[in-house]
């Protein structure tokens, strides 16, 4: 009898003990990530808790040919800079809400033989339960994000999964690409050398012209709408499942600090077009140089309104004009 209260007396404390952050936080590694092994799995994955689980199962073992899961060390540097984004950006209050948890299979057995697991890597991300005393990991309900060579190569869709998730505003700074660097380098020079040679020289009135480029600066930065996609966070650029840029945003409610720029210059290749038109009589060409360049302002409009006319189509399906 006394043996059956004492066992129903620790069920009780057990069902009623909820895990803290103030018991794990110390477990966090620089990066923010919890290592699970053998002599703690019971502790952080079982009990009820007021926290996000977000678990990577990852191994650091090689597989029967002696090959070593490249995808799993790829996807876990994309946690690692979610996790300490997160820690540098978030306040202490929200943190507490999320913990990241590395689980290795090779040091771990026993999630293994509990989830029964066949392939790796896995990001599982387990609702908070603080009133479920039997909570576990292996018999919970979660969400997985879905890790394949694609989604790997890009922390943005990982961290836009998980804001998405958490409810939160998590800021990616991308990694330095050199190659990326080389081609926008080589532009530049391009530009400043063409600029700097060709054009500047024919420049009579160049205070006066730099002038007008600065008011023109600031007043398309003013009309554009720019700032207003700054104060509301909405982001400069938005990419799709394939992970392509999306330069417009379907509907005509919001749009993207990028799109906001390509109107612009959209309507500026417009502008400019009909405006060098009506100056082409003035400049006294000779009639093939006039007519070569009269079909050319007139092939850029020309252009620049059938593109005009697509963007406005994926904002707006149904509309029934076009080309």
């Amino acid at each position: 009898m006394r043996f059956q209260a004492v066992f129903w007396l620790l069920s009780l404390v057990q069902s009623i003990y909820c895990l803290q952050w103030d018991e794990i936080i110390h477990l966090r590694d620089q990066d923010g990530l919890i290592e699970v092994t053998d002599d703690n799995y019971d502790v952080l994955s079982k009990g009820s808790r007021p926290f996000y689980s977000i678990l990577y199962v990852t191994t650091s073992q090689t597989n029967s040919n002696g090959e070593k899961c490249d995808l799993c060390d790829e996807f876990e540097a994309n946690v690692r800079k979610v996790s300490r984004a997160m820690l540098d950006q978030l306040s202490e209050e929200i943190n507490q809400d999320a913990f990241f948890f590395k689980l290795d299979v090779s040091h771990c057995k026993s999630f293994v033989q509990e989830m029964g697991l066949k392939t790796i890597p896995h990001l599982l991300v387990y609702p908070p339960h603080p009133k479920d005393g039997n909570f576990s990991w292996t018999q919970n309900q979660f969400f997985q994000y879905k890790i394949t060579a694609e989604t790997s190569k890009d922390p943005l869709k990982f961290a836009h999964y998980l804001a998405k998730i958490l409810n939160v505003y998590i800021q990616m700074a991308l990694d330095f690409d050199i190659t990326e660097f080389s081609y926008y380098f080589v532009a530049s020079l391009a530009a400043f050398y063409t600029f700097k040679k060709k054009i500047l020289p024919r420049i009579s009135r160049k205070g006066m012209f730099f002038s007008l480029c600065f008011s023109l600066a600031i007043i398309l930065t003013s009309i554009t709408g720019y700032k207003f996609t700054q104060m509301n966070n909405i982001p400069l650029i938005a990419r799709n499942q394939d992970g392509r840029i999306m330069f417009f945003s379907g509907g005509m409610g919001w749009q993207f600090g990028i799109e906001i720029l390509t109107v612009t210059g959209m309507y500026m290749w417009l502008g400019g077009s009909f405006v060098g038109m009506i100056l082409l009589p003035r400049l006294k060409l000779r009639p093939v140089t006039f007519n070569v360049t009269a079909f050319t302002l007139l092939v850029f409009g020309a252009f620049g309104f059938v593109y005009f006319i697509e963007c406005f189509r994926i904002k707006q399906p149904d509309y029934p004009f076009g080309m």
